[in-house]
């Protein structure tokens, strides 16, 4: 949009020095206009916020810059038809850049119908028509190109999880939104007990087969507004909203459902699970710290069990709750 703005001005501007030299104050107004929309909406979405509702205004506001240079100036102005359409298929949804393409189509013809022989306005139509084509396949096949690429950086080709690029994105945002909205979150991360040994004994295709099936498990029993990560080997994380306790009651309720699951026929396996709760003005590093010493803990006492880290501001060093399982 940015881009897109400081090009429009400079197209506009030499041309509006012109008007004024000849004495064309309509256009001269009218580009003032145009010029200070552009100015004004990239001020107001320059941090990102309310793009998409931005981004509409700004395609928009152009589109209508250019119909009413049509209207004032007449047919001679049809060349600034193809440069807003193209514009508008790289700010806004593609199905409304088509709606706003139509709508200007219908309003151009209408403006010069009777200016224009039949074969000049047809062959505008069919060249407006084409840039307009060409503009949505090649937005469409970069949207394309983009979420697969996205995909390629955040998810684990082997399970099919968020990989530990997302998971460092999705901390940062949430100590983020956390400064501005202080809504609890909490880490989860789970460790499944002794998997050296499934490798061991049955293989690492059947380790790697075990932890697919292991990311089902979680993917069903997990809320949605859950997000799954896998951290690394066979540590995976949960960003859970909610305060401790309540990232304890569903941390109980995965290791407890997960007891009582053979992802390996006739070989059952347990979890051990560290969780910590965002403190206020606590940095994602030592958030994640806090909760992997909660998971060091839970294991060093015997594994199969959820163990709390204190919050960020305790004094107390190591006062953890650890909510046991029989083993």
């Amino acid at each position: 949009m940015m881009v897109q703005g400081a090009l429009g001005v400079l197209a506009i501007f030499p041309f509006a020095v012109c008007r004024i030299l000849q004495g064309e104050w309509v256009m001269v107004i009218l580009d003032v206009l145009i010029v200070s929309g552009i100015v004004s909406l990239g001020i107001y979405g320059r941090n990102g916020e309310n793009f998409k509702t931005v981004s509409t205004l700004f395609t928009l506001m152009y589109t209508s810059g250019m119909l009413a240079v049509v209207l004032i100036k007449g047919p001679d102005m049809l060349f600034w038809a193809y440069p807003t359409a193209i514009g508008g298929y790289f700010m806004v949804r593609l199905k409304v850049a088509i709606s706003i393409s139509i709508f200007s189509a219908v309003a151009i013809s209408a403006l010069v119908y009777e200016s224009l022989s039949g074969i000049q306005l047809s062959g505008f139509i069919v060249t407006y028509t084409l840039v307009c084509l060409f503009s949505y396949f090649f937005a469409a096949r970069m949207k394309q190109d983009k979420r697969r690429l996205a995909e390629q950086a955040t998810i684990d080709p082997l399970t099919g999880a968020n990989n530990r690029r997302a998971l460092d994105d999705a901390i940062e945002s949430r100590v983020s939104l956390y400064s501005r909205r202080a809504a609890p979150v909490s880490i989860v991360i789970i460790d499944i007990d002794y998997f050296k040994r499934i490798n061991d004994e049955y293989g690492h295709a059947v380790g790697d087969l075990f932890l697919r099936r292991f990311v089902e498990f979680l993917n069903s029993v997990v809320r949605k507004s859950e997000v799954l990560f896998r951290f690394g080997g066979e540590e995976f994380v949960l960003l859970a909203e909610g305060s401790l306790e309540e990232a304890n009651n569903l941390s109980e309720q995965i290791r407890g459902a997960f007891e009582n699951t053979r992802l390996i026929p006739d070989h059952p396996v347990t979890m051990s699970i560290g969780v910590a709760e965002l403190g206020k003005n606590e940095a994602a590093r030592e958030w994640m710290k806090r909760a992997d010493d909660a998971l060091y803990l839970a294991k060093s006492l015997g594994r199969n069990r959820v163990c709390l880290a204190p919050p960020s501001d305790s004094s107390v060093e190591q006062t953890i709750n650890a909510s046991e399982a029989s083993v």
